[in-house]
């Protein structure tokens, strides 16, 4: 397909420009970099499953690899205009080699951005279908445990116990793994869903589409039971001083006291043994 034709102020412009590129050895940046991510993405090619850390990776790389795609080849086009201009110019000789040698730099990066974008998009549908298959996206015993921990939290306030120092200091790094398990089950609800829109028009992946929405609802019914378990949390720091929230709760009869709740063996677990790792 012939380039679109351009005026003269228009290529003086690009000329321009384009000397700037030569000059400055452009896109050596991008083209470090390019090499850098084929190599991380070739490794994950050969991995069984992602990670929540290499998936955000995979998206930024796909998404990042087809930006630089789109403007290497345009830059790849505009070189070759300019050669076709220069080249006819008495004195440009040395601008016109310069700009052979631009050509094959832009031509190999082009190369590392569409081989990038390919391989990123490969890796991130391969872990859909994966994920997809699964027959589970969170622990099946994760939501029923740390619904009973909520429970018994809420019940030992209910009953006046005061937390003990201990026991708001693991309650804090509890707190922080369920956020941290909100953001990851809410980050990957999103990605199937984005997944399953992103098949939607695609006749012979309808059974696809269907699992990936149904893996969404497991997702986001995780995420409720994570979220309610950071509540009473929260409720639990904040009955000790610990800062927190999420609504009191009206105290009943019993014994009340410090460090009678017996919530930290619980919050270890919850710690210690990541129970809240997908």
């Amino acid at each position: 397909m012939a380039a679109p034709a351009i005026d003269e102020a228009d290529e003086e412009w690009m000329i321009m420009a384009l000397r700037e590129l030569v000059e400055d050895d452009g896109d050596q940046g991008l083209e470090g970099d390019l090499r850098g991510m084929r190599s991380m993405a070739a490794s994950l090619e050969g991995a069984a499953s992602l990670t929540p850390q290499s998936w955000s990776w995979v998206e930024h790389a796909e998404s990042m690899a087809t930006e630089a795609a789109g403007i290497l080849a345009r830059e790849a086009a505009d070189i070759q205009r300019g050669l076709s201009l220069v080249s006819r110019r008495p004195g440009e000789e040395a601008f016109a080699a310069a700009l052979r040698r631009q050509a094959a730099v832009t031509g190999a990066g082009l190369a590392d951005a569409e081989w990038l974008a390919a391989a990123a998009r490969r890796i991130r549908v391969r872990e859909l279908r994966r994920v997809a298959a699964a027959e589970h996206v969170a622990h099946p015993d994760t939501a029923a445990f740390l619904g009973h921990i909520a429970r018994e939290t809420d019940a030992s306030l209910a009953r006046g116990e005061v937390p003990a120092a201990e026991e708001l200091a693991l309650a804090e790094q509890a707190e922080a793994a369920a956020v941290r398990m909100e953001q990851r089950l809410a980050a990957l609800a999103g990605r199937l869903r984005r997944g399953a829109a992103e098949f939607a028009e695609v006749e012979e992946e309808a059974a696809l589409v269907a699992a990936l929405e149904r893996q969404a609802g497991k997702a986001d019914a995780a995420l409720g039971a994570v979220e309610a378990f950071t509540a009473s949390v929260r409720r639990f720091r904040a009955a000790g001083g610990g800062g927190g929230g999420g609504g009191a709760l009206p105290v009943v009869a019993g014994d009340a006291g410090p460090g009678n709740t017996n919530i930290a063996d619980i919050y270890v677990v919850v710690i210690k043994f990541e129970i809240l790792h997908l």
